[in-house]
């Protein structure tokens, strides 16, 4: 009987073992899979983009000038990261129950990258510590840190700041306006609650850095 179950112990901490170095390895393979420079980072984000793809990407709605108003804090499609799987994937609505925005993320330690895409536009998130690059159609959009998106390059011009508001919503300024006020995933009410209130009319440039922050305070990269 002793030997049967130290056979026992010794077959579970065997499993224990090998699952934790499984785990580590998959950990450490998807670190360096962030890295922007190397070979690893394109083959990451065409993993995320066929997750993306899987999810019916190209049956969403398509993205109009009145979408940004109509985009709920509702998640149709939600897959959180697993013991082996490192990946998340979800799917936003419109307040009219319309696939409209699907994403894809991958999170190792405290760096992360998540793929966004509507009918026309991709975003890519790459967060390291506390700071988020983010590209727009592969190119580069701007860099999100304290509350603020600056654009790339030098002079980092102020694109959009998030001010503070209440647990319900927060501000946003573009320019020397409040543009919208964002709403907080966890406070929302309502069967179809909007993902943001818009308080002016904006361009495109301004659409897609709200857009962008919108994304990020939804999927809480």
């Amino acid at each position: 009987m002793r030997i049967f179950f130290f056979l026992v112990t010794l077959v579970v901490t065997a499993g224990f073992f090998i699952s934790g170095v499984v785990m580590l390895l998959a950990r450490a393979i998807g670190q360096l899979s962030l890295n922007p420079q190397s070979a690893a980072w394109k083959r990451t984000l065409a993993k995320l983009r066929e997750r993306i793809r899987k999810q019916a990407a190209k049956n969403l709605v398509p993205w109009d000038a009145e979408m940004l108003g109509l985009l709920s804090t509702n998640r149709t499609i939600i897959k959180k990261p697993g013991f082996f799987d490192l990946y998340s994937e979800g799917m936003y609505a419109t307040i009219y129950q319309e696939p409209v925005l699907v994403y894809a993320a991958l999170k190792t330690g405290k760096t992360s990258v998540l793929v966004a895409s509507t009918s026309d536009r991709e975003f890519i998130f790459r967060q390291k510590d506390k700071e988020i690059e983010i590209w727009l159609n592969e190119q580069p959009l701007g860099l999100f840190v304290d509350g603020t998106l600056l654009a790339p390059g030098r002079g980092s011009k102020l694109l959009a700041r998030m001010e503070g508001g209440t647990e319900a919503s927060l501000p946003v300024l573009i320019g020397d306006k409040t543009a919208a006020a964002i709403t907080n995933p966890e406070q929302a009410s309502g069967p179809n609650p909007r993902a943001l209130t818009l308080l002016r009319t904006l361009d495109l440039n301004e659409e897609n850095a709200l857009l962008a922050l919108t994304i990020l305070k939804m999927t809480k990269l």
